[in-house]
């Protein structure tokens, strides 16, 4: 029999399928974590980016009632010449509540909503109060001071609700915290300290300190992550500067001439610090913004990246299970070729043409029963020399019909 090669079965279509979708989702999966990480990044810097809009605008509403403040204090007592600018003064902080609120809107928590709310109606009560001179001046300034803590209060609730203050970045921490906690209550509390109009002598002396104190570690912060920074920031350093040498101006006065009227120093210190506030805010919402960017385009390069790997993990499956074309492949039907091309050499030696076309039976059957054939002859007592003379001519002999 002829030999023929080991036949090798080809691995199965559907086995090779399902090792691709093993790699695929090994490779896949950990990408779509790092998507997630990114797509997360990206939402808290942009609730933050969010968040700052609130946070300037009741910073602005604090300034508003302080400045206004200091008018009706003096109306209160007597300086009736400046009415028109104490309305012109309670219209601006009337603006600026009413954007506070609309600004609240977007991003804030319900309490922080409530929060707003209260601070207009209790705003429209005591402005109402002054112009119809139901208040004194020192009440005023207290109502003013109580309407300050509330605008802190929004501050407070909308930097939980963004995440204000909790930036990665130790530098953008540092400021959203100054923008958000410390600066504003330096602001109220210096305001806090000698209204306009009075004398300095009622100061408190150990919340003079406090003050001070707590202003010093402050700007020394500041101060520090000016100079750790790798981005130089001089109008900030310049702002803190300022708020510095302003307060250190007004404490002096306070403490040196405690009978005089200190009310300018502390007007310049107040808006010394607001100065730096918008200062701080300038470089925070630059910070953010970049931050949000380059989350943004983290996220934008992952995304495509896995969709190629989707693109080559199709284009991989439409391969494997795409069934082979037939007319590329050996037929069933035909017969593996024969073991080595000598053998059908010498088969076609002792056949005849006639045999070749009929399939006749190989050369070397035909041989065999001639032999057989010659031997019975040699063993007849009939045959004589004629059958021996042909049994030397027998190999020359056509193969006989079947």
């Amino acid at each position: 029999m002829p030999d023929t090669l080991p036949s090798s079965r080809p691995p199965s279509r559907f086995k090779l399928a399902a090792l691709s979708a093993v790699g695929v989702a090994m490779v896949a999966l950990p990408l779509f974590q790092v998507l997630r990480y990114q797509s997360a990044e990206l939402q808290a810097a942009m609730a933050e980016q969010a968040g700052l809009d609130p946070v300037v605008r009741s910073v602005a509403v604090q300034h508003s009632l302080v400045t206004h403040r200091d008018v009706a204090g003096r109306v209160l007592r007597g300086q009736t010449a400046l009415e028109a600018e104490r309305l012109s003064r309670q219209g601006e902080v009337d603006e600026r509540v009413a954007q506070l609120a609309g600004a609240l809107v977007v991003v804030a928590t319900e309490r922080a909503l409530e929060e707003s709310h209260a601070l207009r109606e209790d705003w429209a009560l005591l402005a109402r109060q002054i112009q119809q001179r139901q208040v004194s001046a020192p009440e005023s300034d207290l109502g003013h001071r109580l309407l300050v803590e509330q605008t802190l209060q929004v501050i407070d609730l909308v930097a939980d609700a963004s995440g204000l203050g909790r930036d990665r970045d130790a530098g953008a921490a540092l400021l959203a915290s100054m923008m958000t906690r410390s600066l504003p209550r330096l602001a109220a509390e210096i305001t806090a300290l000698a209204p306009a109009g009075v004398a300095t002598h009622a100061t408190d002396e150990r919340q003079m300190a406090a003050t001070e104190a707590a202003l010093a570690r402050s700007l020394g912060r500041l101060n520090e992550a000016i100079e750790q920074s790798a981005v130089p920031r001089p109008l900030l350093a310049a702002a803190t500067a300022e708020a510095g040498a302003a307060a250190d101006r007004y404490f002096n006065l306070l403490r040196q001439h405690p009978d005089a009227d200190a009310t300018l120093a502390g007007q310049a210190a107040v808006q010394a610090q607001f100065r730096l506030m918008d200062a701080t805010r300038d470089v925070l919402t630059e910070t953010l913004s970049a931050r949000v960017a380059e989350a943004r385009t983290a996220r934008d390069v992952m995304v495509a990246v896995m969709g190629v790997l989707a693109l080559l993990a199709v284009g991989l499956a439409r391969q494997v299970l795409t069934p082979p074309d037939p007319r590329g492949t050996r037929s069933r039907a035909e017969p593996p070729p024969l073991h080595g091309a000598a053998s059908e050499a010498g088969s076609d030696a002792g056949s005849t043409p006639n045999d070749r076309r009929r399939g006749a039976p190989r050369a070397s059957t035909s041989r065999d029963e001639t032999g057989r054939l010659l031997q019975r002859l040699r063993q007849s007592p009939d045959v004589g020399r004629s059958a021996r003379h042909r049994d030397g001519h027998a190999e020359t002999l056509p193969p006989d019909e079947p």
